[in-house]
């Protein structure tokens, strides 16, 4: 009776890895699946560049962070010439320097972007370039980043620098909005095109195709099946 119990104990067991690994491995079949989907209407609408006058950013900007990333619209405005700060240790083209930081408030929009205009070479060892940015009103053409924003630091603050309170380590939405008590939307703006404003824009979008998450949802449903296989003909033999 023993060894009945024990076998039947061990078969139930055997089901039941079975089980969850099928299931598991279906779940993130799907979720790649829908991921491919989501990133292949997303990169549909990387082509256009929305303008104040043709959609809506108000609707745009109220969507999901996963939505709009990536996005990018022009918008013309004003710079909050005040508000600037650069962003440490960036090299492009070999050349060490900052990416310039700073506020822009957009005609017909309520909250303030937080803009990245690109990158500025340091005209000497650990010191500060010297920018003015325009007064007048400028269009620009920009880039949403609404996910890891904070990248990899190893900063415990966003300004280190007691005697630079611009010279940022990382970005932090929150300590831009408590630093200059502003309604900022929550994501970075990246400066793009060919007519720029001030520093070099060098941003690019990390973006998985969406043949790439299909390719493993495909992976993760033969996963699945496999150990549904796998695990019927391991039943089928204890059965005989």
């Amino acid at each position: 009776m023993r060894e009945v119990s024990k076998y039947k104990l061990s078969s139930l067991l055997a089901i039941m890895a079975v089980f969850v690994i099928v299931t598991v491995c279906l779940l993130l079949a799907m979720w790649q699946w829908q991921r491919a989907e989501n990133k292949a209407l997303l990169l549909g609408q990387e082509g256009i560049i929305l303008t104040q006058e043709t959609a809506s950013l108000e609707s745009l900007f109220a969507d999901s962070i996963d939505t709009i990333h990536s996005a990018k619209f022009k918008v013309s405005g004003a710079f909050l010439t005040d508000q600037v700060w650069f962003l440490d240790n960036k090299i492009v083209e070999g050349r060490p320097g900052y990416d310039l930081i700073t506020l822009f408030q957009a005609n017909r929009l309520d909250d303030v972007l937080l803009v990245n205009l690109g990158f500025i070479a340091a005209p000497a060892l650990r010191t500060l370039p010297s920018i003015r940015l325009p007064e007048e009103d400028v269009e620009l053409e920009l880039q949403i980043k609404s996910k890891d924003i904070k990248g990899f630091t190893l900063a415990s603050e966003p300004a280190m620098n007691a005697n630079s309170h611009n010279l940022l380590q990382y970005l932090d939405l929150s300590y831009f909005t408590t630093l200059t008590g502003l309604t900022i939307y929550p994501f970075v703006t990246y400066q793009l095109g060919n007519t720029i404003t001030v520093a070099m824009p060098h941003y690019k979008a990390v973006v998985m195709s969406p043949q790439k998450h299909r390719a493993y949802a495909l992976q993760w449903l033969l996963i699945g099946l496999s150990a549904a296989v796998i695990g019927y003909f391991l039943y089928q033999r204890k059965e005989l």
